[in-house]
């Protein structure tokens, strides 16, 4: 089977996406698949430039990258990758395409159409009613760019691919016609399976055995740190030694916003902030937290809940992120609304209460361990593949030419 991969960037910057691309295809190479991966060379910020080799060395073996030039950074319009996918998209018995809004996976979803080779859309959580709320000039142009092209494409879809029933169900409202199945983002369980010791991040920070609570994404609006921080404000009335670590990229100037709130609510000496870590840092930070905190308004998956859970660390998490009826169930952690009290509550609750910190960490590492491992869902999303390889071949047994 000859499954080829599209998504805007590998840009390590970018976040969840691309950590999960690379993880998804080392997995499905290792179950046997032919993979291909399209991208471009778009970094961040839209004016630095990504080498095709250092995307490359972030691969496993056997993965076929291609990575091309940009002409408008905005929009990822690459002629290059056009003109590849014109010549090669009919060598593939399946495009999964990941991602809206940006030439590369809207091209190739329209291409894969007009030619006749099945293909999956992932929309990565953008199709989330909170989205369609906000009202921002780049929002309203998503919005066009997604009445001209985006839609007609997710209609025409072969599948749709969520990665929770939550993500399904919220999208529901766009009565999209193609059908869709729910397969999770996984993670590498030999990375998990044994943390590292408790210190190293807490060193870093200088904080010894205070209460620490931790935060570690983008610093972007939809995140909720504009209820986290007034939360932790009330959790410092509680545990007045208690320290709050914001670990993540800017994104689009909003830490600027994130700092203000810290000064406003007079946290500056209880809040640290970490710009950027990786590899084994992140393990560590997840092992020294007592608590894991988000509450976005809207997160289609969460992979950092995950890892959290899989270091042993409960979390408490909005019922916007889309696995919390998963973590709730399971007891991995505690679920809130988008509610400042209500967050402050669920931090002090755990806070004060070793014993089911460390229940509920255990449990959280058995849920991850049972359902959200790659060995289980590389074989469920080649299933899927499958059923709709299957699917096209008696519907159109022969393909358009590009």
């Amino acid at each position: 089977m000859r499954i080829l991969h599209v998504i805007s960037t590998m840009a390590p910057s970018s976040g969840g996406p691309t950590a999960v691309m690379a993880a998804l295809l080392a997995a499905q190479v290792h179950d046997g698949l032919e993979i291909g991966l399209c991208t471009t060379d778009r970094d961040n910020p839209p004016s630095n430039r990504l080498d095709a080799a250092s995307v490359r060395d972030r691969l496993a073996p056997g993965i076929v990258a291609h990575v091309f030039p940009t002409e408008m950074s905005s929009l990822l319009i690459s002629r290059a990758l056009r003109q590849w996918l014109k010549q090669n998209i009919d060598d593939f018995d399946l495009v999964h395409v990941h991602g809206l809004y940006r030439f590369p996976p809207t091209y190739a979803a329209n291409l894969a159409r007009r030619c006749r080779v099945p293909c999956v859309i992932r929309p990565h959580g953008n199709l989330d009613p909170f989205l369609y709320r906000q009202s921002s000039r780049s929002v309203l142009l998503k919005r066009l760019w997604e009445r001209l092209f985006d839609l007609p494409n997710l209609h025409g879809a072969s599948a749709i691919h969520y990665t929770s029933e939550d993500e399904r169900e919220r999208a529901s409202f766009l009565k999209l016609r193609a059908p869709s199945f729910v397969v999770p983002n996984g993670l590498d369980w030999a990375r998990f399976a044994s943390p590292p010791a408790r210190g190293a991040f807490r060193a870093q920070l200088g904080i010894g055995e205070a209460p620490l609570v931790l935060f570690l994404s983008r610093l972007n609006f939809k995140k909720g740190l504009d209820l986290l921080v007034p939360a932790f404000a009330k959790v410092r009335a509680r545990h007045p030694d208690a320290v709050l670590a914001i670990v993540g990229p800017d994104n689009e100037g909003y830490g600027a916003k994130v700092r203000g709130w810290v000064a406003e609510h007079g946290l500056v000496d209880a809040v640290r902030f970490v710009d950027h870590i990786e590899g084994e840092q992140v393990l560590q930070a997840y092992v020294d937290a007592d608590v894991f905190a988000l509450p976005s308004y809207t997160e289609n998956f969460g992979m950092v809940v995950a890892e959290s859970l899989a270091c042993g660390t409960p979390v408490v998490i909005s019922d916007q992120v889309n696995i919390h009826g998963e973590v709730a169930a399971a007891g991995g952690g505690l679920v809130t609304r988008c509610d400042a009290d209500e967050v402050a509550e669920a931090l002090c609750t755990l806070l004060a209460d070793a014993g089911r910190r460390t229940a509920m960490g255990a449990a959280g590492r058995a849920l991850v361990q049972r359902k959200w491992t790659w060995d289980v869902v590389a074989s469920q999303l080649t299933a899927e593949y499958e059923k709709i390889i299957t699917r096209a071949r008696s519907v159109q047994p022969t393909r358009k030419q590009p």
